[in-house]
């Protein structure tokens, strides 16, 4: 792997991968993937079709068991802890395709959110107004079956649901996907605002431009491997993008 990063961040990352190695049953995709995320940070990662994004999200968020490696967050090791356990320490995954409650109103998916959090009337009530006014289109659509919403509307329902659960990381797979220009407008400024309020960010998105317009740090994915990772700025001087994408 190349790091072309001329910035040293002292602090010790929020989110700390290392030699992480995955894949489906026989199916190996991930090899030796390491990266760091700190706080108050946006981190994309960049790269094309099966180049193991996904993957690599699964993995960090419990979905997918590691073969090797380690995953630490918040400097404990969370790479045997099931989704929920990993839920609950505050790293949250927003997965591709808008995963809602379609049949369900937007109040129900948003009360789906809460589920197993084991907080008092109070602090879910204050929870629902935080995100609401965050995102006033849904608190003006609560009794519309999810589904019924626009992709926009969808995709910000989803963040939404997870901002319930007051993450200090979320990881967001593909949020600008089927979007129109102006709604991937909206989506980037919510991430971040995000930012702004002390939540740390993964960004996987296909957009690449649009990814290093708003990230910190880049990290390019080839064939399961990192090849390479660096500010937004040293990322557009390098190649990577063209080895990423174009195989040059």
């Amino acid at each position: 792997m190349t790091d072309i990063s001329h910035t040293p961040v002292s602090a010790p990352p929020l989110l700390r991968v290392r030699d992480l190695v995955c894949g489906y049953g026989p199916i190996g995709v991930l090899e030796q993937v390491s990266i760091d995320v700190h706080e108050r940070q946006i981190v994309t990662v960049l790269g094309g079709n099966g180049a193991g994004k996904s993957t690599l999200l699964k993995a960090i968020s419990g979905l997918l068991p590691a073969t090797a490696g380690q995953i630490e967050f918040a400097g404990q090791d969370i790479a045997n802890l099931g989704a929920t356990q990993i839920v609950d320490r505050g790293l949250l995954h927003v997965a591709e395709g808008r995963r809602l409650f379609r049949t369900q109103s937007v109040m129900a998916n948003l009360d789906l959110g809460l589920y197993g959090a084991k907080l008092g009337r109070a602090e879910e009530r204050r929870r629902l107004d935080e995100v609401l006014t965050m995102f006033p289109m849904l608190a003006e659509r609560p009794n519309i079956a999810a589904g019924a919403l626009s992709g926009g509307q969808q995709q910000m329902l989803a963040i939404a649901q997870a901002l319930l659960r007051t993450p200090r990381l979320l990881m967001l797979d593909e949020p600008s996907l089927g979007l129109a220009p102006i709604i991937v407008d909206q989506v980037m400024d919510v991430i971040t605002r995000l930012r702004a309020q002390g939540c740390a960010i993964v960004l996987v998105e296909q957009l690449v431009e649009r990814a290093l317009e708003v990230a910190d740090k880049a990290y390019v994915l080839q064939n399961g491997r990192i090849i390479g990772s660096g500010t937004p700025a040293e990322i557009h001087g390098s190649d990577l993008i063209k080895h990423a994408y174009l195989g040059v």
